[in-house]
């Protein structure tokens, strides 16, 4: 994947790219990330929201450029810029990757609504706005006036309040984050849930189905994920993070392996293997044709 974390810069985009970018909220300002990812990766792998992780956090934020004295406007520079450039309308725009735009105890509730106001004026492509809050409803009218320019995300890792207390502590409760989904759903806004890592839900196998079949009736699409992909580099980030330490502790062994999404991507491939595929885009895909072709 070529990144590029200078976006004041032009921007050469060939039609075997993609044109991702990332805006993250922390407390001293906004991070803006600005990528060229190739054509056929899911950009999921890439951009899915993080289980919070303090030292995690540090050395993601390394990756972009912060901007401290005035998120706004320079969030707005930003989008100007790619609409003079005629990119905006075919950008796909994650917002909330390393930390989550709806989170209260940071104070990012008015950040994140102005953000989305702004994003009204300046639409990408497509806007994902990923969160676990259900705080996020508030903004539905924000989402419905984006239309098919707009989807929403929900992370649910686990279907058990206490894995979810045990692994990561201060995250809503498991039918909070299912109500979110359900009225936005009902409110005719795209939702997506991301079980990315997937924690502790019961038995590994037999347990599988029940918590496929509440992630199908919950979501238009689903994202299933391990905590790790077994390569060398994985391991070594994630062997110090608080929440890989709980499940050894824990002798939990087996959800620290590169298969433990199979019994329940297996499960979702039984009920609706289409909410497992990532969602076409056709408007999208008009645009850059035009633009090739002019």
């Amino acid at each position: 994947m070529n990144t590029d974390n200078t976006p004041t810069q032009p921007i050469n985009l060939s039609p075997k790219s993609q044109l991702i970018f990332t805006v993250d909220i922390f407390q001293s300002g906004i991070a803006f990330g600005q990528h060229k990812l190739p054509k056929g990766h899911d950009p999921r792998d890439f951009y899915n929201l993080r289980v919070r992780d303090d030292s995690e956090v540090v050395r993601l934020r390394s990756r972009y450029t912060l901007h401290k004295q005035n998120p706004l406007h320079e969030l707005e520079r930003h989008l100007m810029r790619l609409s003079r450039q005629g990119l905006l309308r075919t950008a796909t725009m994650y917002l909330g990757t390393t930390t989550d735009p709806f989170f209260p105890f940071e104070g990012k509730f008015d950040s994140s609504m102005r953000f989305l106001e702004l994003f009204q004026r300046y639409t990408p492509g497509m806007l994902h706005v990923q969160t676990r809050s259900p705080l996020i409803v508030i903004a539905m009218p924000v989402f419905k006036r984006l239309g098919k320019n707009c989807s929403v995300t929900i992370g649910l890792e686990t279907p058990c309040d206490e894995a979810v207390s045990r692994y990561t502590p201060g995250l809503p409760r498991v039918e909070e984050r299912l109500k979110t989904a359900r009225a936005l759903r009902r409110f005719g806004i795209e939702t997506n849930i991301q079980v990315s890592p997937v924690l502790p839900y019961g038995d590994w196998k037999a347990d599988a189905t029940n918590f496929a079949e509440i992630l199908v009736e919950n979501a238009d699409h689903v994202y299933v994920r391990a905590l790790t992909d077994g390569a060398d580099t994985t391991e070594r980030r994630i062997r110090g993070t608080s929440l890989a330490k709980k499940l050894a502790e824990d002798r939990k062994f087996h959800w620290l392996r590169p298969d433990t999404a199979a019994p329940l991507l297996q499960a979702i491939e039984r009920l609706a293997p289409e909410k497992l595929r990532e969602p076409e885009r056709r408007h999208l895909q008009d645009k850059q044709v035009e633009m090739f072709a002019a």
